[in-house]
């Protein structure tokens, strides 16, 4: 086994930590125009969604000790689009990721003997993994028209006061709060 800090598992971490923070300020953005556009729900899932992925950054973060390491790596330049297209980015940057990114590093990293780098980046990657299925759910519930309703009856809650509604689509404003439709979600079936 080589030194960790000359080694290309360094470097990929890096790039990781790196790819992890740009994803972080990315879903910032992306949830600001969900909010812009009136998807609240959206918004907040952007934004725990960030949360997130500065908790993956921070673990990359942690397998250094200070320094400088240099690495390259080509990072997307982004674009802020409507809330459909944003999660339809993000559910592709988040496909490479999982998909083809972190396994190809987990593998040097093994390569290299470095098990505990090879399994951090196998376990985020299953967090990725949900962040696409929930971003392509959401941008798909969009394109159908299916953000605030559904075929059948359904329990909506406020997100501004936690009304519950019952009834095929989230009311023209909350009964309660008095805030408007896009302020409810779908309540999950288990709580």
């Amino acid at each position: 086994m080589g030194k960790f800090r000359e080694s290309q598992t360094a470097k990929n971490l890096l790039i990781s930590f790196s790819l992890e923070a740009q994803a972080r300020t990315r879903y910032n953005f992306f949830a600001q125009k969900a909010r812009d556009e009136g998807y609240m729900q959206i918004a907040g899932i952007f934004d725990e969604t960030a949360a997130q992925e500065y908790e993956h950054a921070l673990r990359f973060f942690k397998f250094f000790n200070g320094g400088d390491l240099e690495t390259t790596w080509s990072f997307p330049a982004g674009v802020i689009r409507d809330t459909r297209a944003n999660l339809i980015s993000a559910a592709e940057l988040e496909l490479s990721v999982h998909s083809r990114i972190y396994p190809g590093f987990a593998r040097i990293a093994e390569k290299e003997g470095f098990q505990r780098a090879a399994d951090t980046l196998n376990a985020i990657s299953v967090s990725e993994v949900q962040h696409e299925k929930m971003y392509r759910q959401l941008a798909a519930n969009i394109a159908s028209d299916r953000a605030f309703a559904r075929e059948e009856e359904k329990s909506w809650r406020c997100l501004s006061c936690g009304y519950i509604h019952k009834g095929k689509e989230a009311p023209d404003k909350c009964p309660a709060c008095v805030k408007p439709a896009n302020y409810f979600e779908l309540l999950c079936e288990n709580w």
